[in-house]
């Protein structure tokens, strides 16, 4: 082959390897660009999401829960909060006030009450290890041999555990065995006539409430009657529950007593308007009312109910708290005893106390019972069912309810010392009770009933015309507005009486006569009154 041929045929070679080349080089750069191309936009659309509004919204969020109020931990009580905090961070205070003295709650401990020194020290051995608590070799030395002895028993029937692991769905049994025992050596009942299987034990009495509730409202077309005025949880429940609000009203000027005729009109009412009523809820003693109703009011009442086949609910947390000798504490369930309503099985009852109040005032503890009477082995069933879904409430709690039942012994090295305390509050509450409604009914425009019992006072108080419309023009109900006075004026939280209910045209509010302030308090309500009266007036 001639030499020029061979070089054009090499030089050929060479171009068609080359432009190859350049062909593969360009595809593998568009693949590459398509790649990143399919990816950005895989990208895009994964990060990239369609404008929309968040599920869990004020406008998604059940109907029942926006309407659900709970007045004591209302807007006072918040913008209380928000002053607090002011006061706390800001070194210009432009309050005539340098604390605020909340009354709008019943939280003993919160307000200066002293724990009673016996249950605590139980409770700090069920809270130490063994080694550290109750087998320590200078034990005897920290605790008296009683509570020692206490603290044993109880880890006992802790299983050995101590507070720190779940308990039976109930409660602790031996607990409730205290409780069967205290129930049965208040009321005078036979010995072992209260069964360990009705009782539950609870975070407070509170949610021994809201567990029977829940199972009382099958629907809508539920009702339960409440007092008038009543502890907010009751409506507030019932709100969320989607119940009907059937309310009786309490006679002021009789201290608060109640009427059988009311009571009557009430319930027929309701029935007229299509509503199921199915429960009837007492407090007594009252809250907010601050009244002790009599024997005979009480057995008036669970024959009312058993009457119209109505499960009572008898809310008796203040049961400690009665404070003139000619009263007493008469409770459901001794009236339905003595009625034969039990041995006949012609009541339901559900009664419930709690360590919060009395003389203990242990809120923060979070430990209160319900006794069940009448209630039938499978609805019973189904609030263990209710019970166990939570798995136990807790366990200090339930410890705490135990000490409250079961003291120490006469004779015991601690019975006089936790005797002795447990009187030095009582008195100090029976007097405070009478220095505040004394004092707050002797306000021009004011009235207050005595408190004879609970930790309360609910006066009614005369609005001047000018804070009518001024609460008309700012959406508030006229006790709100005056209640919102008070607190930016004197730094004292009350909660208004609208919160708790009250009749058509009725003003004023509920305190607390627990903080050692209280003289000051009355004496600050006064001096106010006569400002907000004259700013007011028109």
């Amino acid at each position: 082959m001639a030499p020029e041929k061979s070089n054009r045929r090499r030089r050929d070679v060479g171009a068609f390897v080359l432009l190859s080349s350049v062909m593969l080089s360009l595809r593998v750069v568009a693949a590459s660009t398509a790649a990143k191309a399919v990816a950005a936009t895989t990208s895009s659309s994964t990060n990239t999401l369609p404008p929309r509004r968040k599920r869990l919204s004020i406008d998604t969020i059940s109907d029942n829960l926006k309407a659900m109020e709970y007045a004591v931990r209302g807007k006072i009580a918040i913008e209380a909060d928000r002053i607090t905090e002011e006061l706390k961070s800001s070194t210009d205070n432009k309050y005539p006030f340098d604390h605020i003295i909340m009354t709008n709650i019943g939280n003993p401990h919160a307000v200066q009450q002293k724990a009673l020194t016996w249950p605590r020290q139980v409770m700090a051995l069920l809270q130490l290890p063994n080694p550290l608590g109750i087998d320590h070799p200078s034990a005897n030395a920290l605790f008296p041999e009683d509570a020692i002895a206490r603290a044993k028993e109880m880890k006992a029937a802790l299983g050995g555990h101590g507070i720190g692991a779940y308990t039976h769905s109930k409660g602790v049994k031996e607990f409730r065995e205290d409780v069967a025992r205290f129930i049965e050596k208040r009321d005078g009942a036979e010995e072992g006539s209260v069964d360990v299987e009705n009782i539950f034990l609870t975070a407070g009495a509170s949610e021994a409430i809201t567990m029977v509730m829940t199972a009382l409202v099958k629907d809508s077309s539920c009702g339960i009657m409440l007092p008038i005025p009543q502890y907010p949880l009751y409506s507030a429940t019932l709100d969320l529950l989607g119940g009907h609000k059937v309310g009786y009203y309490l006679d002021e000027q009789s201290i608060w007593g109640m009427k059988i005729e009311e009571l009557e009109r009430s319930l027929a009412e309701a029935k007229s308007q299509g509503i199921n009523v199915v429960a009837f809820v007492l407090i007594n003693p009252g809250n907010p009312s601050g009244a002790v109703l009599s024997r005979q009011e009480v057995k008036d009442i669970v024959m009312f109910c058993a009457r119209h086949n109505l499960v009572l609910l008898s809310d008796e947390v203040y049961q400690e708290n009665v404070y003139r000798k000619e009263d007493e504490f008469f409770s459901s369930r001794r009236a339905a005893d003595e009625l034969g309503l039990i041995k006949n099985d012609a009541i339901q009852l559900c009664s419930f106390h709690s360590v919060s109040k009395g003389v203990f005032g242990e809120c923060g503890q979070r430990g209160g019972y319900v006794e069940m009477v009448g209630i039938e082995q499978d609805v019973n069933d189904c609030f263990y069912k209710l019970a166990a879904s939570k798995l136990c409430s807790n366990a200090p709690g339930q410890a705490m309810v135990s000490l409250m039942c079961k003291g120490p012994n006469r004779g015991d090295s601690s019975y006089e010392s936790h005797e002795k305390e447990k009187q030095a509050v009582f008195e100090g509450l029976r007097d405070r009770a009478q220095l505040v409604s004394e004092g707050l009914d002797s306000i021009p425009g004011f009235s207050c009933q005595p408190a004879t019992g609970a930790m309360y006072c609910f006066p009614s108080v005369h609005m001047p015309p000018g804070a009518i419309k001024a609460a008309q023009d700012a959406g508030l109900p006229p006790d709100t507005l005056y209640s919102l006075d008070l607190l930016q004026t004197k730094g004292i939280c009350v909660v208004p009486a609208s919160g708790f209910g009250q009749k058509e045209g009725r003003y004023g509010f509920r305190t607390t006569f627990l903080s050692p302030e209280m003289k000051t308090v009355v004496e600050s309500i006064r001096d106010h009154y006569e400002q907000f009266c004259s700013k007011y007036a028109e």
